[in-house]
């Protein structure tokens, strides 16, 4: 696919000519339309005043027309980092866990709140992580079809062309990047490349998987050849952590290894060669010639003095203590004990990781303490003005003070004096992961195995090891395609990212997919009879349907072509 990355213009959007009464106009309308066009109206609102003064320095409100609002290629820029927070924050706050992990087998709960339906496969339309999950992803691709069209129109002749090819490729990744968390949690999602055109059309219909994905690949393979591959360092204040073209060509790398399962020709066990083989082109030459690395010691990856560092690809961006929707607020849910962050939150003594994931690592996995703590596990980076920190499960407590006699660290890190940095209630800066060097690594491996049973190809081989003998762990001799996945498993636990490679598993190979579930221990420990703690067993088989996603009923009843066929998108 070419392109040359010229930005035009795109068709007119909501009228400017009275700029002071255009919010009030919008909020207006919002109780008259439908969830989605609700969203991609607020995505407008975002753009015209919803970023912070120190995001932004632009002119007065009053004085925003279509011919003087970026007047620098620093306005330009700036315009585009709220895309890296706070349209993400409903998704990341909780739902994206939940399903990511809770979903997965990874992590334990009985809490409606925190994700019980997940867990068990009894999610409905009404469920209310599932339309914060939704209306994020939908508020994202908004937010960035808005960047894509007001950013071309609304910059002076001052603003140089990269800077508005920057800006504009850095909103086609997360346009894309949305999609791709959309189709694999809902398969059929109406695809919307421009907000303007719903105002007046806000019944979308849902369009194929196939044509989803392609919509996905043509985003990033544009990103990709717009974005820089590295940023001067005469601006870092608004570079750090801002998305290049080799974060574009990471996540492609991941969407054409997820769609080469995708197709009813698959069904039987075997995917597509061809996009195989993209997967496998991309991460070789992001490993080879994008010049990052892997963080030497596991730990560092989830320490705020590490964030954005070589091995990060694609981190949502947070600060902590300020404005609601900017902050990560995993520590709240995560932490097992109150003291640890002594802000008024750590509710995780109750919830915590699945037996079988605990039981997924292997001796000596240095990732195991980093991820999950376990009994008798000490922490001297938490707590430090008491020593440290040290988890431990009391076997007199015939509560259970923790049913999975575990808890989560990753994320977990601790108060404002370990830190050195602002941490408050439900508020950390530390970033989240969606994309890392180690996935390409493994992206790389699970490629060149593609459709074999196993492999002990070399550089297959050293991209599984290189992951491997950063966690302690001896190297493989040969690996099967469950290697892959147990290695993706345990390095990426906690990231939100197991379910993803359960659903592609079941793309092309669904008996599997389901296998790998219902072998899962979801089980708890209880106080027996006999006065010792025993696992009381728990396994779920999933049905077919398990693994797409309701729609949310709201939103199907505002949108009832939801409810129809998917029909083909017109790229045109």
């Amino acid at each position: 696919m070419k392109t040359n990355c010229t930005i035009v213009p795109g068709p007119q959007r909501l009228t400017m000519d009275h700029p002071s009464s255009t919010r009030m106009e919008i909020r207006q309308r919002f109780c008259e339309v439908s969830p989605v066009r609700w969203l991609l109206l607020v995505s407008v609102w975002l753009l015209i005043g919803g970023c912070h003064d120190d995001f932004l320095d632009r002119p007065p409100e009053d004085t925003i027309t279509l011919d003087n609002f970026y007047t620098t290629d620093d306005q330009v820029r700036a315009a585009s980092i709220i895309l890296y927070g706070k349209p993400w924050f409903d998704f990341n706050n909780k739902a994206s866990w939940i399903i990511g992990d809770a979903m997965a087998g990874n992590h334990w709960t009985n809490d409606r709140e925190l994700g019980a339906q997940f867990f068990v496969f009894g999610v409905n339309g009404d469920n209310e992580r599932l339309s914060e999950a939704w209306s994020s992803l939908w508020g994202v691709v908004g937010s960035a079809n808005a960047v894509m069209t007001n950013v071309p129109q609304r910059s002076t002749a001052d603003v140089s062309p990269d800077a508005i090819k920057q800006v504009v490729a850095e909103a086609r990744f997360m346009r894309a990047a949305a999609y791709f968390y959309l189709v694999r949690l809902w398969g059929p999602v109406p695809i919307i490349e421009n907000n303007d055109r719903q105002i007046d059309r806000p019944l979308v219909p849902r369009h194929r998987i196939e044509d989803v994905y392609q919509f996905i690949i043509r985003d990033l393979v544009e990103a990709a050849q717009c974005l820089p591959i590295s940023y001067p360092a005469s601006y870092p204040s608004l570079e750090a952590g801002r998305i290049t073209a080799w974060s574009a060509k990471a996540m492609l790398a991941k969407v054409y290894l997820t769609r080469a399962g995708v197709g009813d020709d698959q069904q039987g066990g075997s995917r597509r060669p061809a996009d195989l083989d993209s997967a496998r082109v991309l991460a070789h030459e992001i490993i080879t010639q994008s010049g990052l690395s892997l963080v030497p010691n596991y730990q560092d990856l989830f320490q705020v003095a590490y964030e954005n560092n070589e091995e990060s690809l694609f981190a949502f961006q947070w600060t902590s203590c300020q404005e609601w929707g900017t902050q990560n607020t995993h520590q709240a849910y995560f932490a097992p004990d109150g003291a640890i962050a002594g802000v008024g939150d750590g509710w995780g003594g109750y919830n915590g990781p699945t037996i079988d994931l605990q039981n997924a690592y292997e001796e000596g996995d240095l990732r195991k303490d980093v991820t999950i703590m376990t009994n008798g596990t000490y922490y001297p980076q938490l707590i430090q003005r008491s020593g440290g920190y040290t988890y431990v499960v009391d076997p007199n407590d015939e509560d259970g003070e923790n049913a999975t006699f575990a808890a989560v660290k990753k994320y977990v890190i601790g108060s404002a004096g370990d830190n050195q940095v602002p941490v408050c209630f439900m508020s950390t800066p530390l970033n989240t992961y969606v994309q890392r060097l180690a996935d390409v690594y493994l992206i790389y491996a699970e490629a060149i195995l593609g459709n074999q049973a196993r492999t002990s190809d070399a550089d297959a081989l050293d991209a599984i090891n290189r992951i491997r003998t950063r966690a302690g762990l001896s190297p493989l001799a040969s690996f099967t395609l469950d290697d892959v996945l147990h290695e993706r498993r345990v390095e990426f636990a906690y990231e939100a990212d197991y379910w993803y490679d359960i659903v592609r598993m079941h793309y092309f190979n669904p008996s599997k997919a389901i296998q790998m579930i219902s072998e899962q221990e979801r089980g708890i420990r209880i106080f027996g009879a006999e006065g010792e703690w025993v696992v009381s067993s728990q396994h779920f088989v999933p049905t077919q349907e398990d693994f797409t996603l309701p729609y949310p009923s709201g939103e199907v009843e505002q949108n009832p072509k939801l409810r129809e066929d998917p029909v083909k998108y017109d790229f045109r």
